[in-house]
């Protein structure tokens, strides 16, 4: 053998070596290759892992939404390959994006679910051929534990343990999977929808729905008719000693006052009514011949009907008032009656136009004004006197006679005014005239309460009538009159 033809053999055989070194190097890398592929095809093992609905029982491994494993396809969650198809890995890659949040998702942990019979007590990998014996090293391009091998082991791990309390417990499995055969199947979603914050911050997946109640229908009543009153009592009491240089007599008095009033009113028509009982009694000691006398003593009522005319707040009146005593009133240490029953009885009536103001303070509710005016151009004014020993001359009746009637005019006035919740004023003024005599009387009254039951009250009462005649005009005081009363004690108001 010539040296020529030595290094050709040896050349040849270098040749074929590396020829076959190098497909031994290129089948060893596509297997390795091939085997990486397997390991890190994302979209195969959650497929694997997801493939089965939840409600079919509690034998499903841990469920991960398909819309995320669709997201997982998209190519920017993939790992980049050269052009070769090796794998470039980066640092602390993850298959996530940086924007991917987890904070409101909720995720079942299977191992605390009820168990319920699913069936599967073989396991899935079942396979009766002998297993086949690969020598090869796995090749792990990004370590196991950044993969989702632990949770498929631990996925695993569940089934095992549920297979074990199926085989050992089968006297506590009472559900299994086909009681839930009918049972609606959780739709996966094909699209991904990107998520807008602002608007899962104002609407639910599931919106609650709110039943309307079931009420009883109650249909009100309009009310027609407003009803008040006021009711006082108060007693004073005056005691003096024999010798008291000053001089007096004890007395001893109670003033009872009780005012109702009913008003009515619909539409444009109103009907108003206001009855007031005064009683003044007196123990005086300087009075011989009776213990008790009657200083005060009237019923009053008075009723006004109206119908709204076309001015605002002026209607067409027609108005009422009685007014008469009901118990016997004598002077002191005088047998000679000044007043009785019925005696006498005074009516006044007559048509015109009222007006009506009122005003509410809007920083105080309790703060209030009242006017009213009933003006009757067209009046008559009656009075009787049943009772023969009463001076009927006093009340402006012609001596021998029981009544007079008089032709007239008369203005009536009340006036209302709250300064606050404790304290008011009223007035009330009457006017009659025949336009020869004239008949006024004005009550006047300051209350001030200190609570709901106790307070205090000025009345001062005064009347002018020039009807009575001469005889009975005072030297003094011609022919007004007038009573006041100061007092304390009970009241009540509704």
């Amino acid at each position: 053998m010539s040296v020529d033809k030595f290094c050709f053999g040896l050349i040849v055989f270098l040749v074929a070596f590396g020829s076959t070194n190098a497909q031994n190097r290129g089948n060893t890398n596509l297997k390795k290759d091939s085997l990486l592929n397997n390991i890190t095809n994302l979209n195969k093992r959650l497929k694997d892992a997801s493939s089965k609905n939840i409600t079919t029982g509690f034998s499903a491994p841990l469920k991960i939404d398909t819309a995320y494993a669709n997201q997982l396809n998209d190519a920017s969650f993939l790992p980049q390959r050269d052009k070769q198809g090796l794998l470039i890995p980066e640092n602390n890659w993850t298959p996530f994006s940086e924007n991917t949040t987890f904070r409101d998702t909720v995720i079942l942990d299977p191992v605390f679910l009820p168990v319920i019979f699913d069936g599967k007590i073989l396991p899935e990998n079942l396979d009766f051929l002998p297993e086949k014996s690969d020598s090869t090293e796995e090749f792990h391009l990004i370590p196991k534990e950044s993969t989702f091998a632990p949770e498929l082991d631990r996925v695993q791990h569940i089934r095992e343990m549920r297979k074990y309390y199926f085989m050992n417990n089968p006297q506590r499995i009472r559900i299994s999977t086909s009681n839930f055969v009918d049972s609606e199947k959780l739709k996966e979603a094909s699209v991904v929808e990107k998520k807008n914050v602002f608007k899962e911050l104002l609407t639910t997946d599931d919106a609650i729905s709110i039943s309307k109640p079931e009420v009883e229908k109650i249909q009100i009543k309009p009310v027609y008719w407003l009803k008040n009153g006021e009711h006082s009592l108060q007693i004073n009491q005056n005691s003096f000693s024999h010798n008291w240089s000053a001089g007096g007599n004890n007395n001893f008095s109670v003033l009872n006052y009780h005012k109702i009033i009913l008003n009515y009113k619909k539409n444009k028509i109103t009907f108003n009514n206001t009855i007031e009982w005064r009683l003044n009694m007196q123990q005086n000691s300087a009075d011989t011949l009776r213990k008790i006398n009657i200083t005060d003593d009237y019923l009053r009522t008075y009723s006004v009907l109206g119908v709204s005319a076309f001015i605002k707040k002026w209607s067409y009146t027609a108005t009422l008032e009685v007014k008469t005593p009901l118990f016997n009133g004598f002077p002191i240490n005088s047998k000679s009656k000044v007043r009785a029953m019925f005696s006498p009885l005074q009516l006044n009536t007559g048509i015109g136009m009222g007006y009506t103001l009122e005003k509410t303070s809007k920083k105080d509710k309790y703060k209030k004004t009242k006017l009213t005016f009933d003006l009757s151009p067209f009046s008559l004014n009656y009075t009787i006197v049943g009772d023969k020993s009463v001076d009927v001359t006093k009340f402006g009746v012609e001596k021998g006679k029981k009544s007079r009637l008089d032709f007239g005019s008369t203005v009536n006035a009340n006036l209302s005014i709250n300064f606050n919740r404790f304290s008011g004023f009223t007035s009330r003024l009457k006017y009659f005239t025949n336009y020869e005599k004239v008949l006024m009387e004005s009550e006047n009254k300051f209350t001030m309460s200190f609570n709901r039951f106790l307070s205090s009250s000025v009345y001062y009462y005064l009347k002018f009538d020039d009807g009575v005649g001469a005889a009975n005009r005072s030297k003094g005081w011609g022919y007004f009159q007038y009573s006041e009363v100061i007092g304390f004690g009970l009241s009540y108001s509704w």
